[in-house]
């Protein structure tokens, strides 16, 4: 079993933190899931033994574990507290942090209003940054569902928002790539 997970693991295991880390997006998570990868590999070194191309399945049970680690953690409410716990860059501008600040409670209070699989859609896309694909695989749907959801969500936004006297609201979080294409 030790020549084993030296033959086939070892050289792939840079590429399994990578591979993990595209999925998951955070360097703790990334930790987690690459330990929970590597016990379930070497569970079944047998089979990657017997497979025509190791590195392969090697790679999909890590994205495997990923995704599913990523599923487990995107539930609506989850998401948007991990949202609102990350802290806010300070700059020198304490009225533009201020107005940020606003910004992001905004669009926090938002996500709350509109349908939880529009808001998951949305918050894994635009807030954390997955591509469609990602988003598809830890919601178990289709591509073509996300693009659908993270539309509807985009347009909620801008016709909650529409005629808004506040400027801040109004122009930065309307005109900002966390909810605009």
């Amino acid at each position: 079993m030790n020549d084993d997970f030296e033959r086939f693991v070892r050289p792939v295991q840079a590429r399994m933190v990578d591979c993990i880390w595209r999925i998951v997006r955070d360097a703790h998570e990334t930790e987690d899931v690459v330990q929970e990868s590597l016990v379930h590999i070497v569970a079944r070194l047998d089979d990657v033994r017997r497979h025509p191309n190791p590195t392969a399945l090697i790679l999909r049970m890590c994205a495997n574990k990923a995704l599913d680690h990523v599923r487990s953690r995107t539930s609506r409410n989850n998401a948007l507290d991990r949202l609102a716990l990350v802290p806010e860059a300070v700059s020198s501008n304490p009225a533009r942090d201020l107005a940020k600040a606003e910004d992001r409670r905004v669009i926090l209070d938002f996500l709350r209003t509109i349908p939880e699989r529009e808001a998951e859609a949305i918050t894994l896309h635009a807030l954390e940054e997955l591509p469609y694909p990602d988003v598809a695989a830890a919601m178990g749907c289709a591509e073509s569902t996300v693009r659908v959801l993270v539309g509807r969500a985009r347009e909620r936004f801008r016709e909650a928002f529409r005629g808004n006297s506040n400027a801040s609201t109004d122009q930065s979080v309307l005109n900002s790539n966390s909810i605009e294409p």
